[in-house]
């Protein structure tokens, strides 16, 4: 079992929406743990841990093999995770997402970390061509990815198979569509959206009708597997693709399905209504092999996912529709300050 003979984890983008929640729960675990992080959206999201993990703040392109020194296993979570953030600059996209992802791979490779887990995307399904009534997608189907973002997630996919010798082989978590709450918590996601809108405004705006389909997961089924793919036995795990990915949603059936609980949880009536027509991705994915390797079950019911997000809204924190809760939005104001310009640079 990994825990027993490796214990520090190198997590990259481990202030994000998945990695503020996954580096808990490896301390919970009782790993010891890295967080190599650029912090764009700042730090809080670590609030309470962060005196219990190693923290380098930095940009996942000048990342360096000293800095990976006494790292037993790598989650590369660090990237730009959006369609329309990846398209506002494809150049740097590719720095970030692909030639950083190899980069990282090499060096992991080259000072013997054996361990290493990919966050790729379902995204990689959806072209032109789909059907709006997709087929399942599995992992051994051609792809043709059209959008920045998707493009760098396969090509990452490649250049890390082609890494793959006998002493390194790397896992790749194809995602579905996340939800549930996080510490550094993102409302730009389709459930997350859909339960601060019907908790602000009693309704919902389904693009386009809500006619394209999504595989959903919950963050913490998410990072469960996270945990998982360390101790599986690399033989099972290594070298492989993973659609990691619980139920496939039509979005207008999502909808009914929170409106459903809300109404029988807080007696509340929600209202949808038809938004503007748009190109939306459109793809569901076939989870039987993650199913059957993982041994995945989900942890919790949607409704408890709700209700958690729900508990937060209450609470009153930060105002839900504030750009820091939405990818795009805080990354195109990043971009036109002195930051975000330095950031820019190809390097």
């Amino acid at each position: 079992m990994f825990r027993k003979n490796m214990k520090t984890v190198l997590v990259t983008g481990g202030a994000g929406y998945i990695g503020s929640v996954l580096v808990q729960k490896l301390l919970a675990c009782g790993y010891r743990v890295r967080v190599y992080d650029r912090l764009i959206f700042g730090r809080t999201s670590l609030r309470g841990i962060e005196d219990k993990v190693d923290l380098i703040a930095g940009d996942i392109r000048h990342i360096t093999p000293k800095m990976l020194t006494g790292t037993d296993a790598i989650i590369h979570l660090a990237g730009f995770s959006t369609d329309p953030t990846s398209e506002y600059d494809p150049r740097l996209t590719i720095s970030v997402n692909y030639a950083a992802t190899e980069r990282l791979a090499r060096f992991a490779k080259k000072i013997g970390i054996e361990r290493f887990i990919y966050a790729s995307s379902c995204s990689i399904y959806f072209s032109f061509n789909t059907d709006l009534k997709p087929p399942l997608y599995n992992e051994q189907a051609d792809v043709n990815p059209i959008s920045s973002y998707s493009i760098t997630k396969r090509a990452s996919e490649l250049a890390l198979l082609a890494l793959v010798d006998k002493n390194f082989r790397p896992i790749i978590f194809r995602q579905g569509t996340l939800y549930g709450y996080s510490p550094r918590m993102r409302y730009d996601l389709v459930f997350n959206s859909f339960t601060r809108d019907a908790f602000s405004k009693q309704a919902l705006t389904l693009d386009g009708g809500g006619r394209v389909w999504r595989p959903l997961i919950d963050i913490q089924d998410v990072v469960n597997s996270y945990i998982k793919g360390l101790e599986l036995p690399l033989q099972s795990v290594g070298a492989k693709i993973f659609n990691v990915a619980d139920t496939n949603w039509k979005i207008s059936d999502l909808a009914e399905e929170i409106k459903n609980i809300i109404y029988r949880k807080k007696g509340m009536k929600i209202t949808t209504h038809e938004g503007p027509p748009k190109i939306a991705r459109n793809y569901s994915a076939d989870n039987s092999l993650f199913k059957s390797v993982f041994s995945f079950t989900p942890s919790r019911t949607m409704e408890s996912a709700l209700l958690e997000i729900w508990k937060h809204l209450e609470e009153k924190g930060s105002d839900p529709y504030e750009s820091i809760h939405n990818n795009d939005a805080w990354y195109k104001s990043y971009f036109e300050s002195k930051q975000g310009k330095k950031f820019k640079n190809y390097e």
